[in-house]
């Protein structure tokens, strides 16, 4: 882990063991900094989850119909770059941000094996989007966690407040790391470190 998001300390008495603190991320309001810290988590789990596949490996479908792994790690930038640059901020899609390696990149399923991507650049894409972010919510402050944010979506006009948008992110890059490691073992992959 990180000690940008999570520290160990003591133990307990009882117990001797270790105890696991989340501390809030710098640059942001206490509250934001917590759901800041929680997804720097997600992301270095998932780094590590990813960061030493080949570009073979990265790009590699495990079976027919499914994403590759590198697919999915730009889908959890475009992901965040939409709720976080689109809803939250207000900017219009345009033709230049459809030309982004993350944009869309579900609906092409050979993008990444076809562009020759590696780990790196996929996560060098996601890790930019969340610099993006990070500069973002240091705007913001805790009473802005409640502040509603709306958008059209499938014809229909929705509304979510930041602290949702927060936490569906947090949700969102977890549950796509869990079926990149499940891909990975289709793959023959190994899962190491944290994940063995």
């Amino acid at each position: 882990m990180d000690a940008a998001f999570a520290r160990v300390v003591g133990g307990s008495a009882k117990t001797k063991m270790p105890i696991a603190l989340l501390s809030p991320a710098e640059g942001v309001s206490r509250e934001i900094g917590f759901y800041l810290a929680g997804m720097d988590e997600v992301r270095g789990q998932l780094r590590e989850a990813v960061s030493e596949l080949s570009i073979e490996e990265i790009g590699r479908r495990a079976v027919s119909g499914a994403h590759s792994i590198g697919a999915l790690v730009l889908h959890i930038g475009e992901a965040e770059w939409w709720w976080m640059q689109c809803v939250v901020s207000g900017h219009d899609l345009n033709d230049e941000d459809k030309r982004a390696p993350f944009w869309d990149v579900l609906k092409d399923p050979d993008r990444v094996a076809t562009q020759a991507y590696s780990a790196e650049f996929c996560l060098h894409e996601a890790q930019q989007i969340r610099e993006q972010t990070r500069t973002l919510l240091a705007a913001f402050n805790d009473d802005d966690l409640e502040r509603m944010f709306s958008f059209e979506r499938r014809g229909q006009t929705q509304e979510q407040s930041l602290r949702w948008i927060l936490h569906h992110l947090i949700d969102h890059e977890a549950q796509h790391k869990g079926q990149i490691l499940m891909l990975k073992r289709m793959l023959g992959l190994k899962n190491t470190g944290l994940f063995s």
